[in-house]
């Protein structure tokens, strides 16, 4: 059973969605529109671009020292595919996020939603110490929610596909933290937390398959910093060329090995690399003349880009 203190917002999102009403909140189109449109426009990250970001902390150490050092990238582009996603991804963050400030005051006096982008997204800053200087990282919350008694958390909006919102839906069946250190996801917002002070973040999800939202809560781990600084460290520190290919709970982003136990001979998909080197933008520049580089079928029959490393 959910506590006062903890309420559940999706609830509260998608008995709005089901009942149209006259707004409660002056909602302005013209800056909701302008937030999906933002990937038509240059340099469109909000607060500009930066090296490491919040939302790039639970990325591969390599990766990162990659673009701290200001290597050039190649790898993945940035496409119109790539834009329409996040267009998409937009439009999802917008209509969550203003359906969840025009409804929250439902829950009684005291709660609302504020440092939303409409209004203005805040921008909060994370100072990371080490070896070589303190490191400040940026990032943009998708929102505040504030509550009675000085309540605080961090809001966190997400689009998901199928496969992976089903995952989050399980776990949370099966009563366990659908995010974890090993979602690349839980650094960003335990890094939010962390930079506001706060004990709690509320994750709304939406399905891009099916329109199905969700939400589930998440408490500040004290460990993150701690975590966070040895990553850290690795990407700031070391020469990018002999940085690990490493996420920060300590996963090795290897070659994938398939041997037959007959013959011992590769099977399909025998040296192909982690789905999240294909995202990124220096992979050739990581393994230099190494790669095979395919066009394959996803699990939805869509074409889909697999690196294979040659022996």
């Amino acid at each position: 059973m959910t506590s006062p203190s903890k309420p559940d917002l999706s609830a509260l999102v998608k008995s709005r969605l089901a009942t149209p009403r006259e707004m409660r909140i002056e909602a302005d189109a013209a800056a909701i529109g302008a937030a999906i449109l933002r990937q038509l426009l240059p340099n469109s990250a909000p607060g500009g671009d930066y090296p490491l970001r919040m939302s790039s902390l639970g990325s591969c150490a390599k990766a990162l020292a990659f673009k701290f050092r200001g290597v050039p990238p190649d790898g993945r582009v940035i496409d119109g595919r790539a834009r329409a996603t996040f267009a998409m991804g937009d439009m999802a963050e917008q209509l969550l996020v203003t359906t969840l400030a025009d409804s929250i005051g439902e829950l009684g006096d005291g709660w609302k939603l504020s440092g939303y982008r409409e209004e203005g997204q805040a921008l909060v800053s994370l100072d990371v110490e080490l070896p070589e200087g303190t490191v400040t990282i940026p990032g943009h919350p998708d929102g505040t929610i504030e509550g009675p008694q000085g309540f605080r958390a961090v809001l966190e909006v997400k689009s998901a596909s199928s496969y992976g919102f089903s995952r989050w839906e399980k776990a949370i069946r099966d009563g366990v933290d659908p995010w974890t250190p090993e979602e690349g996801y839980w650094f960003q917002v335990q890094g939010y937390m962390h930079a506001t002070v706060t004990d709690l973040a509320y994750v709304l999800a939406l399905c891009k398959d099916s329109g199905a939202i969700m939400g589930f809560w998440i408490r500040r781990d004290p460990h993150f910093m701690s975590m966070i600084t040895k990553h850290l460290n690795l990407v700031t520190t070391t020469d990018p060329a002999s940085a690990p290919r490493m996420l920060p709970n300590g996963e090795i982003l290897g070659p994938v090995a398939k041997l037959s136990k007959k013959t011992g001979a590769p099977l399909k998909g025998h040296n192909s690399l982690h789905w999240r080197c294909a995202y990124c933008s220096h992979f050739r520049v990581c393994f230099g003349g190494r790669l095979d580089e395919k066009v394959e079928t996803d699990y939805r029959g869509r074409p889909s880009r697999k690196l294979y490393l040659r022996a």
